[in-house]
């Protein structure tokens, strides 16, 4: 049998509370499920918020500690006016004048790398904030970006020569919202431009648990591309979208550091709820 893999989507400072609180709820109930879906040898696979989460869990930072992050009222992180309909129309207008996913990508690369946005070190400070340190752990762990001149996308990992910190800003940069990330010579944008979740990268793993903070089905579609699940058959897989008490805790600014507490305890109630559900599917 082969190990099992945990992925976590993007979703702003909404997903990334949502997110550690649906864990923490597992665990709440489930204690010895959750330690196996969080646990080496668990594949972790993040994009965007889920790059921070799975980093912050690789390195053994316990779902309490994470969770009280989210709740409490202190924070580093900073408020982002964001048009989010203005927003949401200009990626689908660089999709609809792309030639392939790859121009698509790139279209909105170029958008990102000519958006003035907030000073890079400022948010990269925010990054450094929610990680306990630079360096990977020894966990699979694989974080997704894309490349802002070519729109190809990039999995980082312990072996990419880039450090933690790096990955999961590059992960996390929303073309247009925050800053492109240099490494290496290349620049580049936030995962999610790929898709929101990657799930697709958990090919070969089994089981594998998707977390997805947005309904399953939107007014656009679903929030997740059920071709991108294909290629995981036959192995099984499990996705928890977020609930309608989720939806109304994001409200219209997933960025905004004041969702973050409602967000994380819908995400905790909803984790309760559900727990049971996962631990006899994790099982198997």
């Amino acid at each position: 049998m082969t190990n099992g893999a945990l992925v976590l989507a993007g979703g702003g400072l909404a997903g990334i509370a949502w997110e550690t609180g649906v864990l923490l709820g597992i665990q709440d109930v489930e204690p010895e499920a959750a330690a196996r879906i969080i646990g080496a040898p668990t594949t972790l696979i993040g994009t965007s918020a889920g790059s921070n989460v799975s980093a912050q869990i690789s390195t053994g930072t316990p779902l309490d500690d994470l969770f009280e992050r989210q709740v409490h009222e202190t924070t580093h992180e900073v408020y982002v006016e964001v048009d989010f309909d203005a927003f949401m129309a200009t990626m689908a207008a660089a999709h609809s004048e792309a030639t392939s996913p790859d121009d698509a990508r790139r279209r909105i690369g170029t958008i990102a790398k000519n958006t003035t946005t907030a000073d890079r070190a400022v948010r990269r400070s925010i990054i450094e904030s929610r990680l306990p340190g630079m360096n990977w752990s020894d966990r699979d762990l694989r974080i997704t970006a894309v490349d802002a001149d070519t729109g190809v996308p990039i999995v980082f990992d312990r072996t990419s020569g880039v450090s933690l910190v790096d990955a999961v800003e590059a992960s996390s940069a929303v073309p247009g919202i925050w800053p492109v990330v240099p490494l290496a010579g290349h620049l580049y944008i936030d995962g999610g431009v790929r898709t929101l979740a990657n799930a697709d990268l958990a090919a070969g793993f089994d089981p594998v648990l998707v977390l997805i903070p947005q309904p399953e089905r939107t007014a656009a579609g679903y929030s997740i591309d059920p071709a991108e699940l294909e290629p995981l058959a036959p192995s099984r897989v499990h996705v928890i979208y977020a609930d309608e008490a989720a939806v109304a805790a994001f409200g219209t600014n997933p960025l905004d550091p004041g969702v973050r507490k409602p967000s994380a305890l819908a995400g905790r109630e909803l984790g309760r709820a559900v727990a049971a559900q996962v631990a006899a599917f994790w099982k198997g």
